[in-house]
């Protein structure tokens, strides 16, 4: 248990140096258009990494099949179980209509959403899904024992350098807490409806599961964050931590088809839990188009809150003595 803190204490204080030195003016003032490239670069080299260790574990390889159909069911659960919290918390606690305003609030011509088809960049998913793949293959095939024995540090070393950038980024975005803060505080409530509603149903559905309520929520925290989670989950569970990113690749790949036809369905704050922390990147842009251009700051602001979650949810989660 004193490891975990130690683990999320420096976990948290990496992200924090980051926002510091990326709020400084010196700092935002510089351009830094590497910054986006070496993210990427250390993102891949974690994943690849992990991916040389699963392949490496026969017993993650003999039971693939099964982690499969485990993350599938994780992840379904988890989109539902988020859909139906933040649709109460909606309809029931802040009392908003399916475009997300209150009586008094008029409605906007930009309300429908643009209609505008959005052009969504998957090259990163794409080469996440590859460089796991050829991790998983390198692990498997080529690399010797000695090198897999180094996989460990590689993956720690790797997380702490991808913390301290994401920290980085969010620190030279500048307004952000301003955003947040004009945004009111029913937008913090929706991120917080999809914890409650993702962690209940897929405790419930982890009962009839062979990973079980545990290991099924642990999964589920990484709230659609595909690198982190599983880096997160790896000295815990090898099994849990390939549940979480085949987990997590399907939330981001199941969300871009689904936040559409949520938002025609049900309504536009449910179509921003839907995507989880990609709120705040990738689906953005979807979200948006399917929504109104007010809907960005309620998306930004759960994928945030939900990213900024994870490094916490999941060590506390595992730390549990169940």
């Amino acid at each position: 248990m004193s490891g975990t803190l130690l683990d999320l204490i420096l976990y948290l204080a990496l992200v924090a140096l980051g926002a510091f030195l990326g709020s400084r003016p010196q700092i935002q003032s510089l351009p830094m258009p590497w910054l986006g490239r070496f993210q990427t670069a250390a993102l891949l080299l974690l994943i690849v990494t992990l991916g040389a260790e699963l392949g490496a574990n026969e017993e993650i390889i003999s039971s693939l099949g099964t982690i499969g159909l485990n993350a599938l069911a994780v992840t379904l659960t988890s989109m539902v179980g988020s859909m139906l919290a933040v649709h109460a918390l909606r309809k029931y606690l802040l009392k908003l209509n399916a475009q997300g305003r209150s009586c008094q609030e008029a409605p906007e011509d930009s309300d429908p959403g643009s209609g505008e088809a959005v052009h969504v960049d998957h090259s990163l998913t794409l080469a996440i899904v590859f460089t796991v793949a050829a991790g998983i293959l390198a692990g498997r095939f080529l690399l010797p024992d000695a090198a897999v024995a180094h996989c460990g540090t590689v993956i720690r070393w790797g997380l702490y350098l991808l913390l301290f950038l994401v920290g980085l980024d969010m620190g030279r975005q500048g307004s952000l807490i301003r955003d947040i803060r004009a945004a009111g505080l029913r937008v913090l409530l929706v991120p917080l409806a999809v914890m409650a509603g993702t962690f209940a149903v897929t405790a419930l559905v982890g009962l009839f599961l062979p990973l079980g309520p545990k290991d099924c929520v642990a999964a589920a925290a990484g709230f659609g964050w595909y690198s982190l989670a599983p880096t997160l989950l790896a000295p815990y569970s090898l099994t849990v931590s390939a549940t979480a990113f085949l987990s997590n690749i399907m939330h981001e790949l199941f969300s871009i088809v689904a936040v559409p036809i949520v938002a025609q369905k049900l309504g536009y704050i449910e179509a921003v839990a839907l995507p989880g922390a990609t709120a705040m990147d990738t689906l953005l842009p979807v979200v948006v188009s399917a929504t109104a251009d007010r809907m960005a700051i309620y998306s930004f602001a759960s994928g945030l809150i939900l990213s900024l979650a994870v490094p916490v949810l999941v060590p506390a989660i595992i730390a549990l003595p169940l």
